[in-house]
């Protein structure tokens, strides 16, 4: 049976993929910065806490992955954050810049996180004939206004995607990048009101936001389809921003 890694499994998307792959013949670990509560926990799926920015928290976790699992066959990057604002904005009496710490604290959950997962499951997936890293990138990674720390992040992440897919696949391990749009999700609902949303929808040719359900059923055909590799798939109903 193949090992799953799925990151920020208490997101929408996170929780998504979890219950889908539960019904599949896969061990599931799910990993996220928050505890999980017992009664929304699945009895198939392993549950972890971790800081997963935090280089010596992963170092602890994946000790434990690798005593109980000894391989990793599939890694989900779902795990990072979304942060709105613009590099200067005016006030009534001056100017407002964006924030260097919250520009670090986007690229330290987006990119830098994605990248550490990665490299701690490679070490577990050398030695299989197949495996694949999903990271997870944006349709803001070709440049949103107000999200310059956050489209800097996943746009880095496609390159990041890129040259995994050319330096692993020697080792048989294939990256993938998905870029999605706006989805009915809890981010997307957190981020913008119903105005800013319903001129989004005006804006996408598919005339609706996307159902998480399509996401996930994205993610298992890249996991299917051994020949999707080093590309960034987007899915975003037709929408250009």
């Amino acid at each position: 049976m193949k090992n799953i890694i799925i990151t920020g499994s208490s997101g929408s998307l996170g929780v998504k993929l979890t219950k889908f792959f539960s019904k599949k013949k896969y061990n599931i670990i799910a990993v996220d910065n928050k505890k999980i509560d017992k009664k929304d926990k699945l009895s198939k799926v392993d549950y972890y806490t971790c800081d997963l920015s935090n280089q010596k928290s992963q170092k602890l976790l994946f000790n434990k992955i690798k005593k109980k699992y000894k391989k990793i066959d599939i890694l989900l990057n779902v795990a990072g954050m979304i942060y709105n604002s613009l590099i200067i904005k005016r006030t009534y009496k001056n100017y407002k810049f964006h924030s260097y710490n919250k520009w670090k604290s986007v690229i330290n959950a987006n990119l830098n996180t994605s990248f550490l997962t990665s490299i701690n499951c490679i070490k577990l997936m050398i030695e299989n004939n197949d495996s694949v890293i999903i990271n997870f990138s944006s349709i803001s990674a070709k440049g949103n206004i107000g999200q310059v720390a956050y489209s800097s992040s996943k746009s880095a992440i496609e390159t990041m995607t890129k040259v995994m897919s050319k330096e692993l696949s020697v080792l048989n391990i294939r990256a993938v990048s998905i870029a999605p749009g706006y989805f009915n999700s809890q981010s997307t609902k957190k981020n913008m009101n119903e105005k800013e949303l319903s001129k989004v929808i005006l804006r996408t040719p598919s005339r609706r936001i996307g159902n998480v359900d399509e996401l996930v059923n994205l993610v298992d055909i890249v996991i299917k389809n051994k020949f999707i590799n080093g590309k960034t798939i987007n899915i975003d109903g037709g929408l250009e921003l």
